[in-house]
């Protein structure tokens, strides 16, 4: 492998925006130059751009149009002046979900039952079980490529990590990703010594100390377009960020701005992000809050010193989430100064729910590379060298309104913010209360570029058809179901389950072990799935279960 420094100096190639590059501890600031008339006008296409934004570990009520008190002005703007998705759906983690964004079907099929190469001998050389975007699928980005898009990717990809299994390969012209996908700032890696690889276009890279993730995969992305801007294409651009992902680091500066704002504790946050998202409408007025974490310490049980290393845990938290929305609209601003904003849908969502493990604990090969690497000091926490989670107890409160969080089939791991905007999106403002999940994204990228899946052959090869429908219709009318009242979606990784039809819901909770069975819930009723039905209701528990053995058939799962 070559390393190659990539600092911010390496910046744009674009002439908009003129880069002002700092250290990794200041805010790199933009100026816009201006733009020609005809530059800012509108481009004569029918077609929309399309932009994907995923942010990586966001809670429900991490976001100021969900309730958060975090500033996110930009994103709270975007949401506002679009339609909420209030019933939206992921996987129960990173790798599994993007599997299923940019191919449509389950991830069992496309490639990604597991996250990593499995040692399960019923799985080892399992279609489905190989932990990358295999090619029984046809990937979004190709699709569109064909449909005459320029595909831009910047982020985290975590569907392979070669070349040939990599973002290029499946259709992005132009990329640059993270191949571990938790970096931040600095070069270290997340999970095992050395520096941190990432991927510019075919290429192996390192990067420096003043690298900053949200920074530069935005700066990369607007760059991208900028290349290509005076072509006649329109363009699909995702952005995958790796914030608010753990480890927990961002800018001094960006973490400066909120010391002092948890002082009070995590119980403290939740109950009011829980009051405010009741006044919001996201809770029901009779809403119960959900209980503490089981086994966890209360506020008042920690010492001081646990107290300021807690509270500067979720400021930093703060800071990634609050930069993110600050990059963002840093990306909208330039949209709307080259005349492309009115004319690119926009699609935000978060992976998954919040992560509520503390790997850098309980992960032996992780906590003996933060022993060797990391100074976590408290004067430290937060800058490239230091690593942290925030745990279950701020996990609980960046959820708020659901149960338990990533890596689970509750609600609190699956049920995540998003929103679309921009073309084709109906009533400015409007929340959407149908089902949708993130296979729906594909066909509907289709469906807005007037392309259509191959279905049985493509390229020369078979690929399975999609799973998802398109919700272009509800964005349009919000009274529209995506999804007929039959069917039914599933969720499975690491014996961790869940099948929903309607309002009804089955879990199993894999973390419960050889006490572990299913449990029942009516989300209509109870969406905090509080109130396990099994035992009072048979019937549907064994009409249930008879849908999770077809999902379990339909889409290859093995034990």
């Amino acid at each position: 492998m070559r390393g190659i420094f990539i600092s911010c100096a390496m910046g744009l190639a674009f002439a908009i925006p003129t880069l002002s590059c700092q250290k990794a501890s200041d805010q790199a600031t933009v100026s816009y130059a201006p733009v020609s008339t005809q530059a800012a006008k509108p481009a004569a296409q029918k077609r929309p751009n399309i932009l994907l934004i995923v942010a990586d570990d966001l809670g429900y009520a991490d976001l100021g149009v969900f309730g958060s008190e975090i500033p996110t002005p930009n994103i709270d703007a975007l949401a506002k002046s679009g339609m909420l998705l209030t019933n939206f759906y992921a996987n129960m983690t990173c790798s599994p979900t993007r599997a299923m964004l940019m191919s449509g079907t389950d991830s069992h099929l496309a490639g990604l039952g597991v996250m990593n190469p499995p040692d399960n001998p019923a799985q080892k050389g399992q279609p489905g079980y190989e932990a990358y975007l295999n090619f029984r699928v046809a990937s979004m980005a190709n699709l569109l490529k064909d449909a005459g898009y320029n595909t831009y990717m910047t982020g985290k990809w975590h569907l392979g990590e070669t070349v040939e299994t990599g973002p290029r390969a499946r259709g992005f012209e132009k990329s640059f990703i993270s191949i571990d996908g938790a970096a931040h700032l600095g070069g270290l890696s997340w999970d095992g010594p050395g520096l941190a690889p990432y991927r510019d276009g075919d290429e192996l890279v390192t990067v420096g100390d003043d690298f900053y993730t949200t920074r530069f995969y935005t700066e990369r992305m607007i760059d991208y377009i900028e290349e290509d801007r005076r072509g006649n294409k329109p363009f699909f651009a995702y952005l995958a960020y790796t914030a608010p992902h753990w480890p927990l680091q961002a800018p001094q500066a960006s973490i400066d701005k909120f010391r002092g704002w948890y002082d009070d504790g995590y119980e403290a946050l939740y109950k009011r992000r829980f009051a405010r998202m009741k006044e919001l409408g996201f809770i029901a007025s009779d809403a119960e809050e959900l209980p503490p974490v089981e086994g966890q310490p209360a506020w008042e049980e920690l010492t001081d010193e646990e107290k300021r290393v807690e509270a500067r845990k979720f400021e930093i938290y703060a800071a990634m989430v609050s930069d993110l929305d600050a990059y963002i609209g840093r990306l909208i601003d330039y949209l709307k100064a080259i005349g492309e904003y009115d004319n690119t849908f926009i699609f935000f969502m978060s992976d998954n729910g919040p992560e509520a493990m503390r790997r850098d604990i309980e992960n032996k090969a992780i906590a003996d590379w933060v022993a060797t690497c990391c100074d976590n000091s408290y004067e430290n926490l937060g800058k490239p060298d230091s690593y942290i989670m925030y745990g279950p107890n701020w996990a609980r409160a960046s959820s708020v309104a659901f149960y338990r969080a990533k890596g689970t089939g509750f609600e609190g791991g699956i049920h995540v913010p998003a929103f679309a905007a921009g073309p084709g999106v109906g009533a400015e403002g409007a929340r959407n209360d149908q089902f949708v999940t993130v296979m729906d994204i594909l066909p509907t990228f289709l469906d807005l570029a007037g392309a259509e899946h191959p279905g049985g052959v493509y390229r020369g090869r078979s690929v399975l058809p999609v799973k998802g429908q398109s919700f272009v219709e509800t964005l349009e009318d919000p009274k529209k179901s995506v999804h007929g009242r039959d069917s039914f979606v599933g969720w499975e990784l690491y014996g961790h389950r869940a099948i929903r039809q309607g309002d009804w819901k089955l879990v199993w909770d894999a973390d419960k072990g050889d006490d572990a069975s299913w449990e029942l819930y009516d989300l209509a009723a109870d969406p905090q799935e509080q109130n396990n039905l099994s035992a009072e209701d048979p019937e549907r528990l064994k009409a249930m279960i008879s849908l999770w053995e077809t999902y379990h058939k339909e889409n290859g799962l093995r034990p």
